[in-house]
C-alpha cells in the first residue's frame, strides 16, 4: 500500500491502493490460493480481461497488484464456468 502525503499541515495522508497486495501474496504463505508462481501468473493471463473489468488486478510503478477479495471471486466464477463446460460437453458426447 502506498500513502499520497498531503503537503498541506494538518492534512491526512491518504492511503493509496489500501487494498491490494503484490502478485506473490497469490504463491506466498500459508493460505496463499496457488501453489506456485507460475499458475499464479498462469490464472493472471487467462483470467485477464475478467480481472480487469472486476478492477482485481492493478499496475502501479511497474509492479502488479491484485485485490485479493475480487481476484477471488474472479477466479470462482471462472472455476464454475469451466466445470459447468465439461458437464455440458460430457453430457452431449
Amino acid at each position: 500500500m502506498s500513502i499520497i502525503k498531503s503537503k498541506i499541515r494538518g492534512v491526512a495522508s491518504v492511503p493509496f491502493m489500501a487494498d491490494f497486495q503484490p502478485l506473490k501474496s497469490l504463491w506466498e504463505g500459508n493460505n496463499a490460493p496457488y501453489p506456485s508462481e507460475y499458475s499464479a501468473r498462469w490464472a493472471v493471463r487467462k483470467l485477464r480481461d475478467e480481472l480487469a473489468q472486476a478492477q482485481a488486478v492493478a499496475l502501479h510503478r511497474s509492479r502488479l497488484m491484485v485485490h485479493p477479495q475480487r481476484f477471488a471471486q474472479v477466479a470462482e466464477r471462472a472455476a464454475i464456468a469451466e466445470f459447468s463446460n465439461r458437464c455440458a460437453s460430457s453430457m452431449e458426447g
